[in-house]
């Protein structure tokens, strides 16, 4: 589909059925290029929006980690799997959960202040160079350790409904990196006194990025692409003076004769966008990405 080279990001709606490594794979096939990533997997059962970076832009994606992410997840009460989802072998099982909406809510509002969450045994998070859910499938038991998360909002967006004879509600999380939603389902039923998987979730929003915005893949053209001047338009920027282009494209270390900041940063000369800097200390800035001629 295209020859020229082409660097930006996607806002991809992701099926069910597929994994984000597929979701990759078939747009390195559309726009015919090899450097296409993503921030944030979602699993093949999950839906919703796949930020998608492609030539120059993928060694932006780390700047983006810190987007915060919004989800819309089912919450099935009175089953568990091993995986916390359905994808997973059923340990346990009653129907006749009986649980009232008004300690559901009280449990969700008592949650929203944690700061540290456990990851589930079935995940990609890699310990010693192996990822976890490979342990898992070996049967290897693993100490799983907190890691640091935040809710920004989290709230009950439906009453009880019915789900293969099992009482369900869907919750709204805004949420930090890091953010596991079946660790958070997981935490939820037991607070409650009880065992529950996440069913079903949508990924609503990455920062911009949302889901009434997001395009399915059969739907892409070149035209879907966003810039990476429109993506990364609310960091700081600065206006490099000529002497200093050729530096810059040579990766030099930036600092505080020319900007102070703890975030990352663009780099302009003459009104075009030529590189992404990011902090490595103190008033010290490294290249992430040249885009220059």
């Amino acid at each position: 589909m295209q020859n020229k080279p082409i660097d930006g990001f996607l806002n991809i709606y992701k099926p069910k059925g597929i994994t984000s490594f597929d979701v990759c794979q078939k747009i390195r096939r559309i726009f015919n290029t090899k450097k296409v990533g993503h921030s944030g997997t979602l699993d093949p059962n999950a839906t919703g929006v796949m930020q998608v970076a492609i030539g120059k832009a993928t060694k932006l994606l780390p700047l983006l980690e810190d987007h915060t992410k919004v989800y819309e997840a089912t919450i099935k009460f009175g089953i568990l799997t091993d995986t916390l989802d359905p994808e997973g072998t059923v340990l346990k099982e009653n129907k006749n959960v009986q649980i009232k909406l008004k300690d559901i809510d009280e449990a969700i509002f008592k949650l929203k202040t944690i700061e540290t969450q456990v990851p589930p045994i079935y995940s990609a998070i890699k310990i010693n160079g192996k990822k976890m859910y490979e342990y898992a499938r070996e049967g290897k038991e693993i100490e799983l350790k907190p890691r640091p998360i935040k809710i920004y909002e989290s709230i009950r967006t439906s009453d009880f409904f019915e789900e293969d004879g099992f009482n369900c509600i869907k919750v709204k999380l805004k949420v930090s990196k890091g953010f596991y939603v079946r660790s958070y389902v997981r935490d939820l039923a037991q607070s409650l006194g009880t065992f529950a998987i996440m069913s079903d979730l949508v990924r609503l929003q990455i920062d911009a990025f949302t889901l009434e915005n997001s395009k399915k893949i059969e739907e892409l053209t070149a035209n879907n692409i966003i810039s990476i001047e429109e993506t990364f338009k609310n960091f700081p920027r600065f206006n490099a003076k000529e002497y200093l282009v050729k530096l810059i494209k040579n990766g030099i270390t930036l600092d505080e004769r020319q900007i102070i900041t703890d975030k990352p940063f663009l780099v302009y000369f003459e009104k075009k966008l030529i590189a992404v800097y990011a902090p490595v200390a103190k008033n010290k800035y490294k290249i992430v990405q040249y885009l220059g001629e």
